[in-house]
């Protein structure tokens, strides 16, 4: 919290900056977030409903404050990009009149913000996180769905031109179907029997196991 959590100009987004080691012990912050940072709202969350102290706590409080920021920041990613989709990383800047911009501009169909997004509505019951996984599903389907699967964009700020085959990679990696389709399953699923809380944690493929009890 007090060495990688940033706000950006003029909106105030929060975002995760990195530290690069320097000699002699040193470190410089570089404010750019990859969209693989993007699970951290997810993370901080559970973190926050499963602390000792309880959910009524004060670090449980800040944790969960700051869960929402940061996958507000993950939505805003996606939003504020021509195609709705985000890129692979983002620069925070107060150079141009813009929060950020983006840095690696390829998507390969990740899914830390779809992740973040499922944790945080099973948690809150907030409606607004399945409005903005409706939005997201809703750019993947239209701009990356192909033939026979779903293609990587080499550029998500080009929409000169969304058939033009030279804009994919085509290329589907598997985590799109094990986590990023997953979770925007279980996102509108209402009937599902997973419990993040007591019941099942997912591993870093998405892949539920049961807890057993001590």
């Amino acid at each position: 919290h007090a060495k990688l959590i940033k706000n950006s100009s003029p909106d105030g987004l929060s975002y995760i900056s990195e530290l690069t080691p320097r000699p002699k012990g040193s470190y410089e912050s570089l404010d750019k977030m990859d969209h693989l940072a993007c699970f951290t709202g997810g993370l901080l969350a559970l973190g926050a409903y499963t602390d000792p102290l309880g959910l009524e706590s004060k670090r449980a409080q800040r944790d969960l404050k700051v869960a929402k920021a940061l996958t507000y920041t993950c939505y805003q990613m996606y939003a504020r990009m021509p195609l709705g989709i985000a890129p692979e990383s983002v620069t925070f800047t107060e150079k141009t009149d813009e929060d950020f911009i983006p840095h690696i501009k390829y998507y390969i169909l990740r899914p830390e913000t779809v992740e973040s997004l499922y944790i945080l509505h099973t948690l809150t019951g907030d409606p607004v996180y399945r409005e903005w996984g409706w939005e997201i599903f809703q750019a993947i389907d239209y701009h990356c769905k192909r033939t026979v699967g779903f293609a990587s964009l080499k550029d998500v700020t080009d929409n000169s031109n969304t058939d033009a085959k030279d804009r994919f990679d085509d290329k589907m990696e598997s985590f799109f179907l094990s986590e990023t389709l997953k979770y925007l399953y279980l996102l509108f699923d209402p009937d599902s029997d997973i419990d993040i809380l007591n019941k099942h944690v997912f591993n870093t493929e998405a892949h539920p196991f049961k807890i057993f009890p001590r």
